[in-house]
């Protein structure tokens, strides 16, 4: 469970050598949800199955543990690797958060030209298996590269490049997703432009789709996910992976398609999927299906930009913006939105200087803005160029828009430069406020 990033410091300080497996055997269905349209179908199919039968699973697990840590809620964090005919590249990449208690569902997406250096668990591993590797290297070699081990250094480099502990993966081959789209009669998609690609002289698929609305049966699906040829490159391709996989869930996930393909599903997914979560416990814990909302998921992608390094094309990270990502969707950090969309400032140190001609003005607006739960780090008197309007001065946009009520004339100014130093916002008193 990660109720904060010091546990994740903590275990690395504590050991070099490869982790144990968290023992806890839940949330397969939530997992499945999000994975690769296919691994969706498969777990509501058993799901399903069990409750049309009334057929009970019983666990071979420690149940009382389980149901103990259920009671409490879970935080669970599940790597997704969609791998090809071959078993050894990730073509897709993504991992999964969700929150029982807060019913809060993440992704965020992982571009597989993703630039990494392999770390020391995972070079570890190579060695003592005897496997060949390069580093640096794109992130979608290091499954390739260790073989037989190859989710595990997967799990274990993502862990080091996003500083989360990963409970959990499921590896799903390409191939099983066609057969599952083909089985719902296809997904209705608009593609967002003409794909064409020849890789046959490889012996790879022939990608050939025209832009437009259109069902796409799994042969048609499979080219979609599989294209590269973006303009914008490697984020392009992974925000139409992210398009196609909401909107497949979606469908995917209505009762009638459920109910009319349940031999399909199961088929599907004991055929095509490889995962370290305990299928009986999967199953006997599936109803977090529920609490899914596909309206409401949040689906991001590790931020970065292409580049060549070294005569190599990688998507080359940005650690501040990937910090400030993972610290939201799998801490809970971050900024609070209002219903509005705006951010609110009541977690925020406010400094109120006096632009004014009142004395005493900045000290009687801090304390009703403490009344109300704001918190004032500093009353001053401001220095500086004056206005008869008053500056609520913030960092970025949609910020500061909660304090404006509190002055007769108010204005949101995004100036950085504004903000004195240990402060978050700076509001500066105008001269015509009383």
């Amino acid at each position: 469970m990660h109720d904060d990033r010091d546990e994740y410091v903590k275990r690395k300080k504590k050991t070099k050598k490869r982790r144990k497996r968290s023992p806890i055997r839940t949330f397969f269905k939530i997992v499945i949800s999000m994975v690769l349209a296919f691994v969706v179908m498969a777990s509501a199919a058993v799901f399903a199955y069990t409750k049309l039968t009334g057929n009970s699973v019983e666990s071979t697990s420690n149940n009382s543990f389980i149901d103990s840590i259920l009671g409490k809620g879970i935080k669970l964090n599940v790597a997704v690797f969609g791998v090809d005919k071959d078993e050894t590249r990730t073509d897709v990449m993504f991992v999964v958060h969700f929150d029982s208690k807060k019913k809060e569902l993440g992704l965020l997406s992982i571009p597989r030209d993703t630039r990494v250096d392999i770390c020391d668990e995972v070079k570890e591993i190579y060695e003592q298996n005897d496997r060949y590797y390069q580093t640096p290297t794109k992130i979608n070699a290091v499954h390739a590269y260790g073989g037989d081990k190859g989710a595990e250094c997967a799990v274990l480099q993502l862990e080091d490049l996003l500083g989360i502990n990963i409970d959990h993966y499921v590896k799903v081959n390409i191939d099983g997703f066609g057969e599952i789209v083909d089985a719902i009669g296809g997904i209705d998609f608009y593609v967002p432009q003409d794909m064409y690609w020849d890789m046959r002289d490889t012996g790879d698929i022939l990608i050939d789709l025209k832009e437009g609305q259109q069902v796409l049966d799994g042969d048609k699906a499979i080219q979609l996910v599989r294209f590269r040829r973006y303009a914008e490159g490697d984020v392009a391709r992974v925000q139409v992976q992210q398009d196609f996989l909401k909107e497949a869930a979606k469908q995917i996930l209505s009762t009638e398609n459920i109910m009319s393909n349940i031999d399909t599903y199961i088929k599907t997914f004991f055929k095509y999927v490889k995962t370290d979560i305990n299928i009986v416990d999967a199953i006997k814990y599936s109803g977090y299906i529920d609490d899914i909302d596909m309206e409401n998921a949040v689906f991001e992608t590790l931020p970065g930009q292409g580049q060549y390094v070294g005569g190599v094309s990688y998507y080359v990270y940005d650690p501040e913006a990937t910090q400030e990502i993972v610290d939201k969707m799998f801490y809970g950090k971050g900024d609070e939105t209002l219903e509005d969309g705006t951010i609110s400032s009541k977690d925020k140190k406010i400094e109120v200087a006096n632009g004014g001609d009142v004395n005493g003005l900045a000290g009687r607006k801090s304390e009703e803005l403490q009344a109300d739960g704001f918190t004032v780090n500093s009353t001053t008197t401001y220095k500086g160029e004056r206005t008869e309007y008053t500056r609520i001065v913030v960092p970025k946009e949609n910020m500061g828009e909660d304090l404006k009520k509190y002055f007769s004339d108010a204005r949101v100014v995004v100036d950085e430069s504004l903000i004195s130093e240990g402060n978050d916002i700076t509001i500066i008193i105008g001269t015509e406020q009383e």
